[in-house]
């Protein structure tokens, strides 16, 4: 789970995507965006899944890394608003190992590892100019939230359909790159045991992210 810092950052974030970008002008936003973020991912303790694996919840790993890419165009544009409609692919891991100071009676903690992999459409509403915009967006796909023991995945990867909300915005350093910073909850729902996939509860992830998007 994200501490205090992470979560005021994220509502500084989606504050400003809910507020138009200041010194706007008439000139629309771009036609069309490619994003590539770097993104921190808060997974957070399930009980469900730790009874399952024989762990206690807090020995799960919590936080994750990956990568998100999204193409994203607007077929709607005036001079400060812009309808955007996209894609995004989502791929995270996460990884923890048996604590060292447990003590010698302790039951072996095996190697555990989470891997959250998704592709989802969205849809956008963004507030600026060619230069800077902000955004609130919402999007769903298949998602994939799966936790396993040693270094083998199992096969199966069950995917439900996600609802992912919102917000960011992209600031361009010249005419074609801009930083990109973007803060989302994933609603993640309840999954029944699938093969050697152990089941999970219903959760909302917090994913925050920092990127480039080029134009």
């Amino acid at each position: 789970m994200f501490d205090g810092r992470s979560a005021a950052l994220a509502a500084l974030v989606i504050a400003a995507a809910a507020a138009p970008a200041r010194a706007q002008v008439d000139r629309p936003i771009p036609p069309a965006v490619l994003d590539a973020r770097l993104v921190f991912a808060g997974l957070g303790e399930d009980q469900v899944t730790a009874t399952a694996l024989a762990v206690e919840p807090d020995a799960l790993p919590s936080r994750g890394l990956g990568l998100i890419a999204g193409v994203h165009v607007y077929p709607i544009r005036r001079a400060r608003f812009a309808l955007g409609i996209g894609g995004e692919l989502l791929r995270v891991r996460a990884s923890a190992v048996p604590s060292a100071d447990q003590p010698p009676s302790a039951p072996l903690v095996p190697e555990l590892h989470r891997r959250l992999e998704g592709l989802a459409g969205q849809l956008s509403i963004n507030f600026g100019h060619r230069d800077g915009w902000s955004y609130l967006t919402a999007g769903m796909g298949p998602l994939t939230f799966q936790t396993y023991a040693g270094q083998i995945a199992p096969d199966d990867r069950p995917r439900k359909s996600t609802i992912n909300l919102g917000g960011g915005a992209r600031w361009f350093l010249n005419r074609h790159v801009a930083l990109n910073l973007d803060a989302r909850f994933y609603l993640t729902r309840p999954e029944d045991p699938s093969g050697a996939t152990p089941g999970r509860e219903r959760r909302r992830l917090m994913l925050l992210s920092v990127g480039l998007s080029f134009k």
